[in-house]
């Protein structure tokens, strides 16, 4: 696709056509990057186009650089045929309530998948200054789902930790990030890099945390958690590969601001969230974590993902077809914005955000089977906890207490 104007389609030299004709090619290279975009996206299938799907098609849509006949194509070829199997077979399942996908995931073997996965819950964790518990005879609303809070809004746009293990980092910043929301009507978009490189031991940045330790971490500081713009998030590229990669180290970025006196010091202003402890949920209670949801805001939660690798729509029910572990390890630390009913499915769901962008799952989102009894929700074996809730996504509901300037609080 062309656009151009030919040598004869002459314009009047004027202030105002100029000015014209620059924002009509301002818009047409708009236009034409949106097409691209679009373009890019839409030659990636969904879990309907995958009948004659192949690897070679796959390297094409995901821009993988692999060379035909080499050692490594042979190694990835046998891993996404072995992973489109799993996903043909469970899709032609009438039954499911969930579809598998292809995705940047699909050419991974098992042991790079799990670097995406490195949540842990730290021993040495500070006690919740409060657990909400739920009312006696508590009726919980319908639904609850921040994506559609608009005054103010909640949640910032869907994040990608890349092969970076700070799913906990993000989880933290995340539902600070809405909490600040909620407290100020401010939404800025907050720092994960700086939970990720600071948060001193045994959190480990790119090789795992507990979001609650982040929370930990913003309460001994005085300036708390800055803003993204500021303190940019870079371990994106972490090479997993490297047992000698690390994690960027923590920066002052006070001292990056030349002009830090008057009258220049507004210009380093900046928002900042600070932390007095944190909340949780009582753990494994559906009824208190829908309270909590309704009544304190979004959660950082620690989920079994060991089975999510592929999956791209519809409501997730795990099993343990892969392992136990699959189904009830908590590895991950994603955020819980709500939940709701699927009327279709006739069935409820937890709404859940993760930090994998939005090529993964619902633009980002995966909704979890959720127990219309919320004393029949699923629970592990005892040696797993045991955790509760659809990958174990009721064993662990946090939640920031915010203030917004050092000594504030509410």
């Amino acid at each position: 696709m062309e656009y151009f104007l030919a040598a004869s389609d002459s314009i009047p030299s004027t202030p105002f056509t100029h000015s014209m004709t620059v924002r009509f090619i301002a818009v047409v290279v708009a236009l034409l990057a949106c097409v691209v975009t679009t373009a890019s996206a839409a030659g990636r299938p969904k879990w309907h186009e995958l009948e004659h799907y192949t690897f070679d098609k796959y390297v094409a849509d995901f821009g993988r650089s692999y060379e035909k006949g080499t050692e490594e194509y042979a190694f990835r070829e046998t891993i996404f045929n072995r992973k489109l199997s799993v996903i043909r077979a469970h899709n032609a399942d009438s039954k499911m309530t969930w579809r598998r996908g292809v995705n940047m995931f699909t050419d991974l073997s098992d042991k790079e998948w799990k670097q995406f996965n490195k949540a842990t819950k730290s021993p040495t964790r500070q006690a919740p200054a409060k657990v909400h518990a739920a009312p006696s005879n508590y009726k919980a609303p319908l639904m609850v789902d921040y994506r559609t809070w608009t005054n103010p809004s909640v949640l910032t746009a869907i994040k990608h930790q890349g092969s970076c293990g700070s799913c906990w980092a993000h989880a933290a910043t995340e539902t600070m990030e809405a909490h600040y929301s909620l407290h100020t009507g401010l939404l800025p978009v907050l720092s994960a890099q700086q939970i990720t490189s600071c948060t001193p031991a045994p959190n480990a940045g790119c090789n795992g945390g507990d979001p609650a330790l982040g929370f930990m971490y913003i309460n001994t500081t005085y300036h708390g958690l800055t803003e993204e713009w500021a303190y940019p998030y870079s371990n994106f590229f972490f090479d997993y590969r490297d047992p000698n990669a690390t994690t960027s180290a923590c920066v002052n970025t006070t001292n990056l601001f030349p002009n830090k006196h008057r009258p220049y010091s507004w210009f380093a202003e900046l928002n900042r969230a600070g932390v007095v402890g944190y909340g949780s949920a009582v753990a494994n209670s559906a009824t208190s974590t829908q309270s909590a949801l309704a009544n304190e805001g979004p959660l950082a939660i620690g989920v079994a993902a060991g089975n999510w690798q592929d999956y791209e729509t519809g409501i997730f029910q795990n099993s343990n077809a892969t392992g136990p572990n699959n189904e009830w390890g908590i590895d991950h630390a994603v955020q819980m914005v709500g939940y709701g009913h699927d009327g279709d499915l006739h069935m409820d769901y937890w709404i859940v955000r993760n930090s994998w962008s939005t090529l993964w799952g619902e633009a980002g989102y995966v909704r979890l089977y959720r127990a219309s009894d919320p004393s029949q929700e699923p629970c592990s074996p005892a040696a797993y906890g045991p955790v509760c809730g659809t990958s174990g996504c009721l064993s662990d509901p946090i939640y920031p207490f915010i203030r917004k300037n050092p000594g504030q609080k509410w």
